[in-house]
């Protein structure tokens, strides 16, 4: 089922100010989100549980006079409508809102530059770590045991890492997908054999 059940979309104030009885009719005591405009640009996204109602305070609260357009969307249950408006108002940044809402959703950036800094220093691990005896041009057949599964896979001359029959762009990235979780050292996680036929984590070999 759809989030949103109905719209109604750039609808000018003066229809609001007198057939307002014919909005009540039309849209009853719904819950959604609203949009304010000012001409063709966007100046504020609100919710409330009575979306007739909240438009109405508008043409007297401190938003008067700063609006000439709405757009409404009636939402099927009353719980989305908070995190509808936190995520519409954190990706337009309407100027009437003063304040953004909190969202709920679990922040990915510190998650992300983590990443970043580990497939930057694998990068550079493989691109200038590679030891003498070492082909910079050799393609490395790797392996690990996960869970006590053994698994296979290939360091290709470019860097990037063959599993699967997929191609993956570091050793940290094939290696969260065998694991599943979200911090992963390929480095350390990987194994090849070096000159004397040993098993050594490819941090070592390289």
């Amino acid at each position: 089922m759809a989030i949103i059940t109905k719209k109604l979309q750039n609808i000018g104030i003066s229809a609001l100010e007198n057939y307002s009885f014919l909005l009540t009719e039309l849209i009853a005591e719904q819950p959604g989100i609203y949009a304010l405009y000012k001409g063709n640009d966007l100046y504020y996204i609100g919710k409330a549980v009575d979306l007739k109602r909240r438009l109405s305070q508008h043409l007297k609260d401190r938003h008067h006079k700063k609006w000439d357009k709405f757009s409404l969307f009636i939402v099927n249950n009353e719980k989305h409508i908070g995190d509808l408006e936190s995520l519409l108002v954190t990706v337009c940044e309407p100027k009437g809102n003063r304040q953004h809402p909190r969202g709920k959703a679990v922040s990915l950036e510190s998650d992300f530059r983590k990443r970043i800094d580990v497939y930057r220093q694998e990068q550079d691990a493989l691109l200038f770590g590679r030891k003498k005896g070492v082909s910079s041009r050799k393609v490395i057949p790797l392996e690990t045991v996960y869970k006590g599964k053994k698994y296979t896979a290939k360091l290709l001359s470019n860097g990037n890492i063959s599993f699967n029959r997929q191609i993956f762009s570091s050793p940290s990235a094939a290696g969260r997908f065998i694991t599943g979780k979200v911090s992963n050292n390929g480095l350390l996680f990987w194994k090849s054999k070096d000159k004397k036929g040993k098993l050594v984590s490819l941090k070592k070999l390289l």
